[in-house]
């Protein structure tokens, strides 16, 4: 997904290819929050009820972030609340919102977004 978002234009900060050595985490993700345009977050059966996930999603909330919810496998119904009044975007459709950003870019040429998945897998063990 990362990589067909950066074909688009789309400046894409991920954590697993932004964050170094060394580097305070929830600092950097913060300071990505805070400067992108949008926050993507895919949603599975896996990271929907994620401490992290939920975590970063209240953050883009309140910093006012257009949000889309990337969903694999996973109902409206199991949406968090934060994001149950957004229209999702089923991994399945992911070539259309592929042409949505290419469109907000195109209005926006330094289109940033933010995009997690099952964020801090590592760290909750």
């Amino acid at each position: 997904m990362t990589r067909l978002m950066e074909e688009r234009g789309v400046a894409v900060f991920l954590d697993e290819k932004d964050i170094e050595g060394g580097e305070e985490i929830a600092e950097r993700i913060r300071t990505a929050l805070e400067e992108c345009d949008e926050f993507v977050v895919l949603l599975s059966r896996y990271s929907v009820n994620r401490q992290w996930v939920l975590i970063e999603t209240g953050a883009a909330w309140m910093l006012r972030k257009r949000m889309t919810a990337i969903v694999d496998k996973i109902t409206s119904q199991e949406l968090p609340d934060i994001l149950a009044d957004l229209k999702y975007v089923d991994l399945n459709d992911f070539d259309r919102f592929l042409e949505e950003v290419s469109r907000r870019g195109k209005k926006s040429p330094e289109n940033r977004a933010i995009k997690t998945k099952s964020m801090r897998k590592k760290q909750e063990r």
